[in-house]
């Protein structure tokens, strides 16, 4: 059995080897969120994304966008 982790919730669609597309759904099972999927021997295990360890800063060359900016520069 091959341990796949994926950060798609609540389904996941992946590719068998014939070419056939199947959809699996995440439920809870041992206290995570986790698909199996016996058509390929495998099971899905759902893991939060991490945030961004990198800072993103706005472009002085593009137009302004609205959006969640946290600089407050935007608000004069």
């Amino acid at each position: 059995m091959r341990t796949v982790h994926v950060s798609e919730y609540p389904a996941i669609q992946h590719r068998h080897r014939d070419g056939e597309i199947v959809t699996v759904r995440l439920r809870r099972q041992e206290g995570d969120l986790r698909a199996t999927c016996a058509g390929c021997d495998t099971v899905f295990v759902y893991r939060k994304p991490a945030s961004s360890a990198v800072t993103h800063y706005k472009s002085p060359l593009l137009p302004p966008v609205k959006g969640n900016w946290d600089t407050g520069e935007d608000e004069h």
